[in-house]
């Protein structure tokens, strides 16, 4: 074969005794029938370009032939578009007032009529006293005030004045990530869109990240909040903690990728927080003591040399960040 090794046509690997490539499975000898898939937007993604399956054509119909018309099924009205049996036309005429109502009235006028007899007969009748002559009066009522609560002092906290109360909870899921680089987008194993922007580091997701060509030593990722938060604890995963997989194997995006080892947190007061990682793909924090701000700045200070393997990339990644705190 003139020293040169004869290797497979469709991965390129070196071919071995046999008839089949033990990479990829294909016949040895045999051009691949399509051209491999190219990258979206110069992907350094995840993705391992394997050839897409061959297209098998459907059969050719002669000349003048139409195509076979199917029948459609019958449509079948579904239950709700039909009219209830319940409704009418016409809407029903209303009805008058019942004999119970002319009853009510009656009875409500022999009342009136007995108590009028009844005042009469008392402002006629003879007394000694000249009040006698005078309309009776019903005599007023008063009422015997309760217990009274007292407003409360200025020195008493009110519902409105309280501060917030509760446990601290995670507010970077309301704050603006923003960087000033990230790595293009690729395609997943399935061919799906991937991307690497800095949203993705307050998402909530840890198999989603913000990526970067390279060493990322120096740079800063800005993180503001909707409003002024009182923070006690800080954290990141410091890499890309996914693993995919294809055609049975494993990709592990943690150990493939650089991994952040350390970082600077800083405030609005100018304070700043200094965190070193470890290789765990799980969240890493710290706590801090408590500062109230608008605004936290995350500057990477140090990261790991680049994965091997198959999932090796050069690129510096973070999947989440933590910022515990609570506002008010």
């Amino acid at each position: 074969m003139d020293g040169q090794t004869e290797r497979c046509a469709h991965c390129g690997t070196p071919a071995t005794a046999g008839r089949y490539c033990t990479n990829c499975g294909a016949e040895l000898g045999t051009e691949p029938t399509n051209p491999p898939v190219l990258p979206l937007e110069g992907d350094t993604a995840e993705r391992v370009y394997d050839l897409p399956p061959a297209y098998v054509a459907p059969p050719a119909r002669p000349p003048g032939e139409q195509p076979a018309q199917r029948p459609l099924p019958p449509i079948t009205p579904h239950p709700a578009d039909a009219e209830p049996a319940y409704l009418s036309a016409e809407p029903a005429s209303p009805r008058g007032p019942g004999p119970g109502l002319w009853v009510a009235v009656v009875a409500a006028m022999l009342v009136v009529l007995l108590l009028g007899g009844f005042l009469l007969f008392q402002s006629s009748g003879g007394s000694d006293n000249g009040a006698s002559s005078r309309p009776a009066v019903a005599p007023k009522t008063h009422r015997t005030p309760g217990p009274t609560t007292s407003a409360p002092t200025s020195s008493e906290p009110t519902a409105s004045s309280s501060p917030a109360t509760g446990p601290p909870s995670n507010v970077a899921g309301f704050a603006q990530a923003s960087a000033p680089r990230h790595a293009p987008s690729g395609l997943d194993f399935r061919g799906r869109r991937v991307t690497y922007v800095a949203a993705n580091l307050v998402d909530g997701r840890n198999d989603t990240c913000w990526r970067t060509p390279g060493d990322a030593t120096g740079t800063e990722l800005t993180f503001r909040l909707d409003q002024p938060t009182r923070i006690s604890r800080v954290g990141l995963v410091n890499g890309y903690s996914k693993i995919a997989y294809s055609r049975g194997r494993a990709y592990d995006w943690y150990l493939g990728n650089r991994r952040v080892v350390s970082v600077e947190w800083v405030f609005d007061d100018g304070s700043s927080v200094t965190q070193s990682f470890g290789a765990e793909r799980g969240m890493q924090q710290t706590a801090i003591k408590p500062v109230t701000t608008s605004t936290v700045r995350l500057k990477i200070t140090s990261v790991s040399p680049p994965g091997k393997g198959r999932a090796a990339r050069n690129d510096t990644a973070i999947s989440e960040v933590l910022l515990l705190g609570r506002t008010g």
